[in-house]
C-alpha cells in the first residue's frame, strides 16, 4: 500500500473538502461525473471538456497531504529509478528547443529533475512548498529553492525557461500560478509543462477511475494541450510544440500494454469492469508541451 492509498490520509483530509467550484477554464457550472474514488469525483465540464476533481481540498488540506509526500516517494527504489530515467528524457526533449540560460522549476520537489540540467549551461533554482525538499535540493545538488507558494514569492529576476514538471495537475489554483509564471518569463523565453496527465487520453476514457494517472488526492486537474493553450494564449504565450512520450520511456512494454488494454476493453463492454485491477502505460496518457512568450 502506498502513502496515497492509506485510508488514514483520506480520513484526515475529509474535513478540508471544499464546495464545488465553477470550471477553471470557462467558469461553467454544468458537469458530468467522469470518475470517482471514495468521496472524490472527477467531473467533466459540459461546455469546454475540462476534467477536474471537484470539489477538492483547501490549501490547508493540501499542505497536510504533502507533509510527508516527498519522503514517502523516495522509499520506492524501483519507481525512483524509473523516474530518474524519465527526467533525462524530458530534459532532452526540451533541450532540443532551449539550450541554456536561467531556469526556474516550479514545484521542483527535491530538485531531482532540475539536477539533470547541467550547471555549465543553466543557472538553476526552484520553488517548492515543502521545507524538506528545499533542504534536499540544496544539500545534494547545490540548487537554491524558494519555499512557499510561487504566487506569493517575490523574485527579482526573470527566466529564460520556467518549468512545471508533474506540477500543474497538483495545483489548487493553476490559473493563478500560470499567470505568475508568465510574468517571470523573459521576452522570447519559454514555459515548459511536462509529464502532465492528459484529460483527453484514450486510456482515461477506457479506464476512468482505474486509470493509473487518476490519483485524485494529488492529481486535481486533467488538462489537455488545447485547453492549456487557451489559457496561455491569453497570457501572451504561443504554443511551440508538444509531444506524448511513450515508446521511449522506461514504462512502456508495447506488446503487453496493447494486449492488456484490448482485453480490458472487452471486459468493460461485457459489464466486467470490476475484474480490471488497473491500467497500463499507453500512448497519449501524458504530455510535454512548450510555449514561447511573445508579448
Amino acid at each position: 500500500m502506498t502513502y496515497m492509498d492509506d485510508s488514514k490520509i483520506w480520513d484526515q483530509l475529509l474535513p478540508y473538502l471544499e464546495e464545488e467550484k465553477p470550471c477553471i477554464i470557462c467558469k461553467s457550472q454544468t458537469f458530468e461525473v467522469w470518475a470517482k474514488i471514495y468521496y472524490l469525483e472527477a467531473k467533466k465540464c459540459k461546455s469546454c471538456g475540462m476534467i477536474s476533481v471537484n470539489p477538492h481540498f483547501s490549501d490547508e488540506g493540501l499542505k497536510l497531504l504533502y507533509n510527508n509526500y516527498f519522503k514517502e516517494r523516495q522509499k520506492n527504489v524501483e519507481k525512483k529509478t524509473l523516474r530518474d530515467l524519465a527526467y533525462v528524457i524530458d530534459r532532452d526533449w526540451v533541450s532540443l528547443f532551449v539550450k541554456g540560460g536561467e531556469v526556474l522549476d516550479v514545484g521542483c520537489s527535491g530538485g531531482l529533475f532540475l539536477s539533470k540540467f547541467s550547471p555549465e549551461h543553466w543557472e538553476r533554482c526552484g520553488v517548492e512548498i515543502a521545507h524538506d525538499c528545499s533542504e534536499y535540493a540544496q544539500k545534494l545538488f547545490d540548487i537554491p529553492v524558494y519555499v512557499g507558494d510561487i504566487v506569493d514569492i517575490n523574485l527579482d529576476n526573470k527566466f529564460d525557461l520556467v518549468m512545471l514538471r508533474g506540477t500543474v495537475e497538483h495545483l489548487n489554483n493553476p490559473i493563478s500560478v500560470l499567470l505568475k509564471c508568465s510574468m517571470l518569463i523573459k521576452k522570447n523565453g519559454y514555459l515548459y509543462i511536462a509529464a502532465s496527465p492528459a484529460g483527453n487520453s484514450f486510456a482515461f476514457e477506457v479506464y476512468r477511475e482505474k486509470w493509473g494517472q487518476f490519483t485524485p488526492l494529488e492529481h486535481i486537474h486533467f488538462f489537455t494541450v488545447k485547453l492549456l493553450d487557451r489559457v496561455l494564449k491569453s497570457l501572451g504565450l504561443s504554443l511551440v510544440t508538444f509531444h506524448y512520450p511513450y515508446e521511449e520511456t522506461p514504462y512502456a512494454s508495447i506488446t503487453s500494454d496493447f494486449e492488456k488494454i484490448k482485453q480490458d476493453i472487452v471486459k468493460i463492454s461485457q459489464g466486467r469492469r470490476d475484474e480490471i485491477t488497473g491500467s497500463v502505460p499507453f500512448p497519449g496518457s501524458v504530455f510535454l508541451a512548450l510555449w514561447k512568450k511573445v508579448k
